[in-house]
């Protein structure tokens, strides 16, 4: 069976490797592990990626000549880093110990020796704080640097180190005794921002996996009708199956895009909700790997959410409403597509920032559409 280090050591690889998304990748690995060992697998794998720049910059200034690590081998010296810098449950000796033998299980015996020497010279090293928030906090330069200049030095750093503190659980209750659904705070909040009521219909363009579609039928009172889309047809089972289990009888689901016109659609809603796709950056919390995002692989977004902002909006009836809303903190992809939706009026808007709210950073905009 595999153990904790190898499993967080597999994923990280896959992570850093491929792109691949860590929770997707450790819900499948922790199947395979005791509860005490999936905790720890947890623990080490996020906690790399939220600290990797930190952790890099400590091992790079102990590595001789710019010595080029094989991926597991760099991955093998941050999951002992970790340990090392952020671990209070665990002796650096047995960090170090544990780093060289999972050299050995997972074939690269011959780094053993480096591995050794430079976690033992991390544990006995000085450990100053950087200077550079982007390294102190494992945060992308660019995206610092956009905080600073939009919102200056304190809500910089008191963004940057929420960002990299444990999120809170949010459950809420649905019809089932007993049975809840979990949901950010900013995200349920956004919905009650709306304000559905009973007997409205209401269409919930990106659906998947299903919260925002729960929470509107929740305050709904199981009365009216919703339609959540979404554009991945296999998705749209876990909308079905959790609004089953909720006790959930006035959700349908339809697979549709949302950037493409329906005209069977048009004017049919007193609410639209469309929680469109973005950049992310409000989540880094719960998704650590974002922060590998280069800004180029974000701008192409704004044209997306426009099209589907644009598009969405034309089934609102007229006086009805449109959420619009987005789990990033990035005024191209929120204000500035809310503020030029056309035929509308904005009756309500809120930022949600992790270190003012305590919950994700979350963008929804409220509108009503002129008569």
């Amino acid at each position: 069976m595999p153990g904790a280090r190898s499993t967080a050591l597999t994923v990280l690889n896959r992570c850093f490797d491929s792109g691949a998304w860590s929770q997707q990748t450790l819900n499948s690995a922790l199947a395979k592990l005791d509860k005490r060992e999936a905790s720890l697998a947890s623990r080490l794998t996020l906690g790399v990626l939220q600290n990797y720049m930190l952790l890099d910059y400590r091992i790079d200034a102990l590595l001789t000549g710019k010595k080029k690590l094989d991926l597991p081998v760099r991955n093998i010296l941050r999951l002992g880093a970790y340990q090392i810098l952020f671990s209070d449950r665990i002796p650096a000796r047995a960090a170090v110990s544990e780093s060289v033998a999972l050299c050995r299980t997972c074939g690269f015996s011959s780094a053993g020796g480096l591995v050794n020497a430079v976690l033992r010279k991390l544990a006995d090293g000085d450990l100053s704080i950087p200077e550079d928030l982007s390294i102190r906090y494992s945060h992308p330069g660019w995206f610092v640097e956009r905080m600073k200049a939009r919102f200056g030095l304190p809500f910089t750093e008191a963004l940057l180190a929420a960002n990299n503190t444990e999120p809170s659980i949010d459950r809420h209750e649905a019809f089932i005794p007993g049975e809840t659904y979990v949901q950010d705070l900013a995200a349920y909040t956004a919905v009650e921002m709306a304000d559905p009521q009973p007997g409205m219909r209401v269409l919930d363009v990106c659906a998947a996996p299903g919260g925002k579609s729960f929470t509107a039928a929740v305050l709904m009172k199981n009365e009216g009708k919703i339609l959540s889309c979404d554009i991945h047809e296999k998705k749209l089972s876990l909308i079905s199956e959790g609004a089953e289990r909720l006790g959930i009888s006035i959700i349908e689901t339809r697979c549709a895009d949302a950037g493409r016109f329906l005209p069977e659609l048009e004017k049919a809603f007193d609410l639209v909700i469309a929680d469109v796709p973005c950049s992310g950056f409000g989540v880094i919390r719960k998704k650590p790997e974002i922060r590998m995002k280069s800004y180029e692989e974000i701008e192409k977004l704004p044209a997306v959410q426009k099209r589907i902002a644009d598009n969405v909006s034309r089934y609102v009836v007229p006086g009805g409403k449109l959420l619009y809303s987005t789990c990033t903190v990035f005024e191209e992809e929120n204000e500035m597509i809310s503020h030029g939706i056309c035929g509308f009026e904005i009756l309500q808007e809120k930022t949600f920032w992790p270190h003012l709210d305590g919950t994700d950073g979350f963008y929804a905009c409220v509108l009503r559409k002129l008569e």
